[in-house]
């Protein structure tokens, strides 16, 4: 990115920046949203009474501070990145997804997909230094369309993959911004590629006391929220779409999609996420198997 480029970005977060909650505000008053963050779901009490399959997971702080606390003092940019970011924001999420990921990623012909990546993931380098398999990938809309290296480029609903070629794929703060009809396409698409035995776990798997979008209006233009979904109005949020489901929304969109595609679904809780931090937002993730349906 050269120095214009930089500058012109800059400028752009810095004027959304100071319009957005003035903006959110008149949207807000002029009925195109209600102004402010919805109410997100913490306990699992809903998932529970719905019938849902649902994991009460706790998280060992202890053992989440010293599975970070281990890797970073072999990776000077895992370092420095915690240094940046807040230890709750994404460890616990990199910690739920590499437990439970491990005995797929330690083979070392294990296919990985990090969907809705970003060019400089964070898990890259987790991966780099536990895994055991070399065939990581990593995907998103700003890759340049098809397979080039490591990046796979499109849309997650559409994945340029073939059928039972994947054995792993993860999902950090991104499965809330897949807009439209995305989230099932994507679903779907899980069932095609992933082999038998396959898993993918997403975190946070985002849920509210009702179905609502979040916006901050400052980055929405063209935003189509879908229909009859409330909209709040999210200032200084810094993102465009963020969906979360009901219970109801959920099963729909989600959960029924995810077995008609022959997929196994668990919701999972994490009661005592707070007790790292009480602005953790990380309450509930999804684990998505597809079983190994063949005779030994």
């Amino acid at each position: 990115m050269n120095l214009l480029t930089r500058l012109k970005k800059s400028v752009r977060h810095r004027t959304a920046y100071k319009i957005s909650d003035p903006l959110s505000r008149l949207l807000g008053a002029a009925g195109f949203g209600l102004y402010g963050a919805g109410p997100q779901l913490k306990d699992a009490g809903p998932v529970r009474r719905a019938g849902l399959p649902l994991e009460q997971l706790p998280f060992d702080l202890a053992d989440v501070r010293q599975f970070w606390n281990e890797l970073s003092a072999r990776s000077e940019a895992l370092n420095q990145w915690c240094q940046k970011q807040p230890l709750w924001e994404k460890i616990p999420q990199y910690y739920f997804t590499w437990k439970h990921l491990e005995p797929l990623l330690t083979r070392e012909d294990s296919v990985y997909v990090d969907i809705a990546s970003t060019q400089n993931s964070p898990y890259f380098e987790v991966l780099r230094l536990l895994a055991k398999t070399r065939k990581l990938y990593r995907q998103d809309l700003v890759f340049p369309a098809g397979v080039h290296g490591d990046r796979i480029g499109g849309s997650a609903a559409e994945l340029p993959l073939d059928a039972s070629s994947v054995d792993a794929m993860t999902l950090h703060c991104s499965f809330e911004h897949f807009e439209g009809d995305a989230d099932t396409g994507f679903i779907r698409e899980v069932g095609r590629v992933l082999r038998p035995g396959g898993r993918v776990c997403l975190v946070p798997l985002y849920l509210g006391e009702y179905a609502f979008i979040h916006s901050d209006p400052a980055w929405a233009y063209g935003l189509k929220p879908d229909r009859g979904t409330p909209l709040h109005l999210f200032p200084r949020w810094g993102e465009r779409h963020g969906r979360f489901y009901s219970v109801d929304t959920f099963r729909e969109r989600v959960f029924a999609p995810a077995l008609a595609a022959g997929l196994t679904a668990k919701v999972v809780h994490f009661p005592n996420i707070l007790d790292l931090s009480p602005t953790c937002y990380t309450h509930f993730g999804l684990i998505l198997d597809k079983l190994n349906t063949q005779k030994m």
